[in-house]
């Protein structure tokens, strides 16, 4: 089964005199679907004049803006504690799914969060009646624009696919609710053989505080009846390092077919760290010095069959 594969290029990182420069690159790459990233669509719900911006872009170069990921963070999680913001965070996911619906997006990547019961020192408990809270506020609208919602996996204990899971597992059979599968960070919570926990990066024992690193190897098989847009990244199993396919350990000779045979998959997405090398939050990156380029991603995806 074929997908539309579309690009993730950090746009925010240049201004707009500098992006269509990137655009003519891409396009001469002969690529033109690009992920609608958290920091673009920030910049939206700031400042409308980016709405039109955009959409000049897309008319101009013949380009797409899809794929939509939410804001995110503690402003915006889905388990945000403040009883004042999360009525205003409500309101402005369903702007952003406003405008992403606009832009021809099939899905709206959302995280439920991990940053206040991390710093906050919420319950995994309270965690899981506010994010259910939230997706409940959102679920009528996104039915109405004609969006998926898709809940993302990832590495903290808020977060983890069992979490994921369990909530969506309501809204079964709605297809305004799904999951995005994200590849880096399921392989970061799977205990390969040989693996050390020891070498996880210290975040991961912040965030695990509780219980201690419970490790979990069916992310996929857990989320895959629900997977409708997945972000492709890799890494070495022991942080968040964003690397290009084949620069980690994740097998992706046996991961892809599954995910392209997802039943109920949309699209998929490229979320490699471009531009960036040296040292992250994450540990000690594995793309070559001066960053990964889009030339290379290029050719590493149709390497891989996209």
């Amino acid at each position: 089964m074929k997908h539309d594969l579309i690009y993730y290029i950090p746009w925010v990182y240049f201004n707009r005199e500098q992006i269509p420069y990137l655009l003519r690159e891409s396009l001469d790459l002969g690529i033109h679907r690009f992920v609608f990233g958290n920091g673009l669509i920030k910049n939206c719900l700031s400042d409308p004049s980016w709405i039109d911006y955009l959409h000049r872009l897309e008319r101009s170069f013949g380009v797409q803006f899809l794929s939509m990921h939410a804001p995110f963070g503690p402003e915006y999680d889905m388990n945000i504690i403040n009883p004042v913001r999360r009525p205003e965070m409500v309101k402005e996911h369903i702007r952003a799914m406003e405008i992403a619906s606009e832009f021809g997006c099939q899905t709206y990547t959302i995280h439920i969060g991990a940053y206040h019961y991390i710093v906050g020192l919420s319950s995994l408990q309270e965690s899981r009646v506010l994010a259910a809270e939230t997706l409940e506020k959102l679920v009528p609208a996104a039915e109405k624009i004609g969006i998926t919602i898709a809940v993302e996996n990832s590495f903290e204990p808020t977060n983890a696919a069992r979490e994921v899971l369990a909530l969506v597992t309501p809204y079964i059979g709605n297809p305004a609710v799904g999951v995005c599968y994200d590849t880096g960070h399921a392989n970061i919570m799977t205990m390969h053989p040989g693996k050390r926990p020891d070498r996880y990066r210290a975040y991961m024992y912040n965030s695990w505080y509780e219980t201690g690193i419970l490790p979990e190897n069916d992310a996929f098989e857990k989320l895959s009846p629900h997977i409708v847009t997945t972000h492709i990244h890799d890494n070495d199993g022991y942080g968040d390092l964003h690397a290009m396919p084949g620069d980690g350990n994740i097998g992706w000779e046996d991961l892809l077919p599954k995910l392209k045979n997802c039943p109920r998959m949309l699209e998929m997405q490229t979320e490699v760290s471009l531009y960036h090398y040296g040292i992250n939050w994450a540990g000690e990156l594995l793309a070559p010095l001066g960053g990964y380029t889009i030339n290379r991603l290029v050719k590493t995806f149709r390497e891989l069959g996209f």
